[in-house]
Formats: C-alpha cells, structure tokens, sequence
C-alpha cells in the first residue's frame, strides 16, 4: 500500500472545552461537581486529537485567539499535532460540557466565539488559504470541520473548499445545519464554477433530517436519505452516526448498515470526533468504505469508554472494529 496521505483539520471557530463532572444533572439544583478539566476543543481539533493518537500525520489549521493560544499549543505539542493554526487578536472562546455520570451522556453550553469585523475577516481568510497553499499537496485530505464564528458564512468554506480541491486534496466536511445544506449545494451549483466532489461527510440523523427536509424514522428512510446525497449533491461517501443504532454508510455503490458495538458508555464527549478521525485515517490509508467507516465506529466505542480524552491501545480499538458487521441494506 502506497504510504498514507497527510490529513489537515480546519478550524475556524475553536473552543476550550471546560468539562464538570456531575453525578447526576437536575435542572434548577446546585450540583458538587466531581471535577473538571480544561481542554483544547473544537471539531477539528478533537479529530487531530484522535489522528495523533492512531499515529497518524495531522496538521491542525484555522483560527484561534491569540490571547489564550497556550491550551492549544500545549495540546498540539504533547500529542505531535503539526500546529499550523493562525492566531487572532483577541480570545478563544469556552465551552461548558456538563458530564452526566448517571447517564452517561453530557449537556453542552456554547459560547458563539471570535466575532471578527468584516475586514479582519477577509484578512483571516486571505492568510488561512495562502497557508493551505503552502503545504497542501495532492492527495491529501482536509477536513472543514465545525462551527463558524460570528461575521462568517458558508461562503468562506465554500472558497476554502475550492481552492482545496484546485489543490488536488480530498475534500471533508463536518458541519451541520443550514451551514451543510447551503455549502453542498453551493460546491455543486454549475452556475458557481466547477463542481466540487465532497469525500466524505458524517451527518447525524438530526443533521440528515435538516438535509432531507424530511423526518427519517426508519433505518429505511435514513438509508434512502443518504443515496440522495450521494447522487444529486456530489457527496462520494458518509456515515449517519446514529448514537445505540450505530450508523448508515453510503456510497454512489452502495448503502449498510453497522450495529453499534455494546460497550461501557462513561461519556459521549468526544464520539463522533473519534469517528471522523477513525474513518479519514482509514480512508487516507487507501481502506474503502464500508471498512473505513466501521473503524471510526470503533474509534466512537473505544473513545465513549472513558472519561479521559484519547483512545486505548490500539489493539483494543482493532479488536472493537473486527467485531462490527456492516450489512447491505
């Protein structure tokens, strides 16, 4: 096998993810947390985060606040992450994560982040493209990963995506919402300039409801959901995670179904970042899907697992993947 391409992760709304650990969330009730930890967050990140720790080449590249870079930097630095990242002025913003322990599920409270007037903006983007110019080469593959920040638009993804792929790199996205929507439309609008291919995608089924304008109850409905992104936007590939019914895989050749492995659940935190950096890493190692996608599922059951960030051994995550069945549907 040829050696694996190089994966950047692109993001441009970052947060410090403040976790507090409860025994259990009652609305209206003050709470003795159980502790607390502070860490570098944001879709793209956490997604470097888990590439690393599968040892596999990442650069983290976006936006973030100069004035308090040091969580990144020092994140980055710990866990090998080339740190391309383009400091602001001004201050990331945090994020409040309440970890449920009697659930085993988390509460988020997000900041909406740097608000960059329109001119700093078009400066930030002009310096973001002309370091993805730098180092980009063909074949990799980038991921746009999250929120944007106030002032943006899914125009600015739009022009980062294209000048990704001018660039011959495999295009990723990892947004949601009405931000998805209009970026995949745009990407293939003939009226826009060339289309352009996305790679890979990984809607929740909330997200892919928002996309289909539809409800999605059935595995049926989902399955039928995802061929049409597929075929009439240009998406060559995703996975619908779908929390204890594990997710829906499509391609143009074809569409599965993975059950989600029973494990522990000691956190949801940081689950489907753990899919996203497992299915690129298989993907960027030439792996097809379904195969690459039921090895993100992997990295989701191996991640959920612990409170702590990061993967175990990676023996336990290939034991995890081996036992995940995708069946056609």
């Amino acid at each position: 096998m040829a050696d694996a391409a190089r994966i950047f992760t692109i993001t441009l709304n970052p947060a410090i993810d403040h976790t507090v650990r409860v025994a259990a969330l009652v609305p209206g009730e003050v709470h003795r947390a159980q502790g607390d930890q502070r860490e570098a967050g944001g879709k793209g990140v956490g997604v470097a985060a888990v590439l690393a720790a599968l040892g596999v080449p990442v650069t983290a590249t976006g936006w973030l606040g100069a004035d308090n870079d040091a969580v990144f930097a020092d994140a980055f630095a710990a866990r090998g992450i080339v740190d391309a990242m383009l400091r602001l002025p001004g201050a990331t913003r945090t994020n409040i994560k309440i970890a449920d322990a009697s659930r085993g599920d988390s509460t988020d409270i997000n900041l909406p982040g740097l608000a960059l007037a329109p001119d700093a903006l078009a400066r930030a983007e002009a310096g973001l493209l002309a370091a993805l110019a730098e180092r980009v080469r063909p074949g990799d593959w980038c991921e746009l990963a999250g929120s944007l920040p106030p002032g943006a638009d899914a125009g600015v993804w739009e022009r980062i995506a294209r000048a990704l792929h001018a660039q011959g790199a495999h295009i990723a996205i990892d947004t949601g919402g009405a931000v998805l929507l209009q970026l995949l439309k745009d990407l293939a609008d003939p009226a826009r300039g060339a289309a352009v291919p996305v790679a890979f995608i990984k809607p929740n089924r909330a997200e892919l409801e928002e996309l289909a304008g539809r409800a999605l109850p059935a595995l049926a409905d989902v399955a039928a959901a995802a061929r049409s992104l597929c075929q009439e936007h240009g998406v060559r590939q995703l996975a619908v995670s779908l929390g204890g019914e594990g997710a829906v895989i499509a391609t143009a050749q074809g569409c599965w179904h993975a059950a989600a492995p029973r494990v522990p659940v000691a956190t949801t935190v940081g689950a489907g970042d753990a899919l996203v950096a497992g299915t690129l890493a298989a993907l960027s190692q030439g792996q097809a899907m379904p195969g690459a996608a039921t090895f993100g599922m992997a990295c989701a059951a191996a991640r959920i697992q612990r409170i702590a960030p990061g993967l175990p051994p990676r023996p336990e995550v290939d034991a995890l993947a081996a036992a995940i069945t995708a069946r056609p549907i």
